[in-house]
């Protein structure tokens, strides 16, 4: 056949890939105009179209009446007065955007921030800390894996927006969890180059950034539709209009009742767990501050400060106090706590990052229900203080 005879055949394919290529980008166009309306009505949201992609996260974060709040599996336990719930009608302006489920500790939230880029940038988001993540040397594998994204990954790895010293940092870290990447060939590779670090691994890097730049199109293009169709599965449930109440809060008012949430049960619970556990505690103190201070997650939290530093972020941290019915059960002295705390002000300082330890509450017994870190009511409450104050700016000590 000749090349005249072909040249049909071949016209007709370039204008067909011309129009599947401009109906893509129409569609596209329209699912960014479908999350900008429901953005709102996604905060009380923990599916995966909002956590494990792209689109839901950075949409919020364009919203100047939405506070991201990264966390654990505090932000969706069922709880009086829990974030969500407490700004939903925007009492004083804004409304809390919870990102996160159990076991997503900080190299999970990195995973997000990194992928947000440059819609970080000069943006107030908060982040919850759990005590209980540095309680052990080792991370669990599970819980990492359990909450691990592909797309932000990829969208992290080949940032333009992050130093090449910190994506090594964090490389590093992800290749421990090998299972996460037994799928995603690409990835795996991308992030081995990048742990390397040498002239060799730079220029492979570079090399698969084309191929990786038409994955990662293929994958935010997928995550659009994916958040559109969400968006119309839900369609009924929920309003592009958010209710705002204007609630007139009158702090001092509203942590005066803070007690009336105190739940009993939990602290009879706790009080049960102190006593089972009250036999064997002679070597606990000891093996327990080996593990404060080699504990994994000293390195990720550090590693999620340095990314928000990099794009610019402005994040307050908070984390909740450790009771001194926890030092029981652990059988502890208070100078582990006091050691956790010290070392969490000391990193904090490091990068100019607000931090509330709310150490005034630790002979409380009701501020978190569990040895879990899950707020309790009242404990939500004066998580929801700061954040207020944080949102407009008047940060105290609480």
């Amino acid at each position: 056949m000749s090349p005249s005879t072909r040249r049909p055949h071949l016209s007709a394919g370039l204008l067909a890939l011309l129009i599947a290529g401009i109906a893509v980008a129409c569609g596209v166009v329209w699912c960014k105009r479908l999350e900008a309306r429901y953005i709102h009505a996604f905060a009380p949201d923990f599916g995966d179209e909002k956590l494990q992609g792209i689109a839901l996260q950075k949409e919020a974060l364009s919203q100047p009446d939405l506070l991201m709040l990264y966390g654990s599996s505090e932000l969706g336990k069922e709880m009086p007065n829990n974030a969500t719930q407490f700004f939903a009608d925007y009492p004083t302006g804004f409304r809390v955007f919870p990102v996160g489920r159990p076991g997503s500790a900080s190299l999970s939230v990195l995973q997000k921030v990194g992928a947000a880029g440059e819609s970080v940038r000069g943006r107030k988001v908060a982040f919850s800390i759990s005590p209980g993540w540095f309680f052990s040397e080792f991370s669990e594998p599970t819980f990492y894996e359990g909450n691990f994204s592909a797309l932000q990954t990829f969208e992290l790895a080949f940032s333009d927006h992050l130093s090449r010293d910190l994506k090594r940092d964090i490389a590093r870290r992800m290749l421990a969890y090998p299972k996460t990447l037994e799928d995603q060939w690409l990835l795996g590779i991308a992030l081995e180059r990048l742990a390397g670090d040498s002239a060799v691994d730079d220029a492979l890097y570079a090399a698969i950034r084309p191929l990786a730049y038409v994955q990662q199109l293929v994958g935010c293009t997928q995550d659009h539709f994916e958040a559109a169709l969400h968006i119309l599965d839900e369609d009924e449930k929920l309003n592009p209009v958010p209710r705002r109440g204007l609630r007139k809060l009158n702090w001092n008012e509203v942590l005066k009742r803070a007690a009336q949430f105190a739940n009993q049960n939990a602290v009879r619970a706790k009080q049960s767990e102190v006593a089972r556990r009250k036999t064997a505690k002679t070597s606990r103190a000891k093996t327990f501050l080996h593990a404060l201070a080699h504990a994994e997650e000293w390195t990720d939290l550090e590693l999620l400060l340095r990314t928000f530093k990099e794009l610019g972020a402005q994040p307050l941290l908070l984390t909740m106090p450790i009771e001194d019915i926890r030092l029981e059960v652990y059988g502890l002295a208070p100078s582990a706590r006091t050691t956790l705390l010290d070392r969490l002000n000391h990193l904090a300082d490091r990068f100019d990052f607000p931090l509330l330890d709310f150490r005034d509450h630790q002979d409380e017994r009701t501020f978190t229900v569990d040895f879990q870190d899950h707020l309790s009511g009242e404990g939500w409450l004066y998580y929801n203080k700061a954040l207020d104050d944080f949102f407009h700016g008047r940060i105290t000590s609480l």
